[in-house]
């Protein structure tokens, strides 16, 4: 069963309801969603839900899935909520010694003292939010103050995340996980735009880099500290000379998924099902090839 807003559908050549592959299409209204989402609720044996962490949606929908007694194929409400607030995950980071840039929480009337603490370059971001939306990087006093107005009209929140500017390469690790236990399914380069208002353009899957191990060892220690992370899990970092450093958590399918699904010798879909209801990992991940997926590119979603 899949949802479908009536307002794109025709819009991007393939996406209407005759040609997706879902046994069932269900046209869903802006206004009505919500509405519709719990009576789908009504009809599912397990769900899996896919929205940003913007403004608690994740949280929220997945929320009322557990309401209705629906086993989840992905992390529960509380973790997504941990996950995506990106001031508690670098605070998890940092009480548990791993490494990650130097973060502060600030409110937009205290961010230019706050930024003076930690330092310039910086970057600042959203606490929530998905696809770089928000994320600028600035290089002086005076840049921030100029950028201080347009993250405010992006955000609910009277406070906006302050994140030492870490040099290196964006990447992300694709994980597997249930009741505490992970696995790495791949290290993806992450396809970004860095010269000052981050754009993220999608990802390289898998990534081959001499960091590659220890990037999977540190996401893996990451999930851990939230409680209820399970199926599939993204976690971001950038990798350096150094080590890699650890940016966030996401708690859903992200960008990297569907350039996994094009590599990975198995089924992804029914890994995650055995991991979810069946509270089982698999021992090794077969890939073969390279794949590159955009995120404007709509033709794997619906192929």
């Amino acid at each position: 069963m899949a949802a479908l807003d009536p307002r794109f559908e025709n819009r991007i050549p393939g996406l209407n309801r005759a040609t997706l592959p879902a046994d069932e299409v269900v046209c869903v209204n802006p206004d009505s969603h919500l509405e519709t989402y719990l009576s789908l609720l009504k009809q599912c044996d397990a769900v899996l839900v896919i929205a940003p962490e913007t403004d608690g949606v994740l949280s929220g929908l997945t929320a009322h899935a557990e309401k209705a007694g629906k086993p989840l194929l992905c992390s529960s409400s509380s973790a997504a909520a941990i996950a995506g607030n990106k001031d508690i995950c670098a605070r998890l980071f940092c009480d548990a010694n791993l490494p990650t840039p130097t973060t502060r929480m600030a409110a937009f009337d205290t961010a230019t003292l706050i930024a003076q603490q930690v330092g310039f370059p910086l970057v600042i971001k959203p606490i929530d939010g998905v696809g770089s939306e928000g994320v600028i990087r600035v290089a002086s006093p005076s840049s921030l103050s100029g950028e201080l107005p347009k993250i405010r009209q992006l955000t609910s929140h009277t406070e906006i995340l302050l994140q030492s500017y870490v040099r290196g390469i964006p990447a992300s690790v694709s994980l597997l996980g249930v009741n505490g236990r992970f696995c790495p399914l791949s290290l993806n380069h992450q396809l970004m735009e860095t010269a000052q208002h981050f754009q993220y353009l999608g990802s390289e899957v898998p990534f081959q880099h001499k960091t590659a191990g220890r990037a999977m060892e540190l996401a893996c220690s990451a999930a851990r500290l939230i409680p209820g992370l399970k199926g599939y899990v993204g976690v971001d970092l950038v990798l350096t000379d150094d080590s890699p450093q650890l940016i966030e958590i996401n708690p859903r399918l992200t960008t990297s998924y569907i350039a996994l699904r094009q590599v990975a010798q198995i089924n992804l879909a029914r890994l995650i099902w055995q991991a979810c209801i069946d509270g089982v990992l698999p021992e090794s991940i077969p890939l073969a090839g390279s794949a590159t997926i955009k995120k404007d590119d709509i033709f794997p979603f619906i192929g």
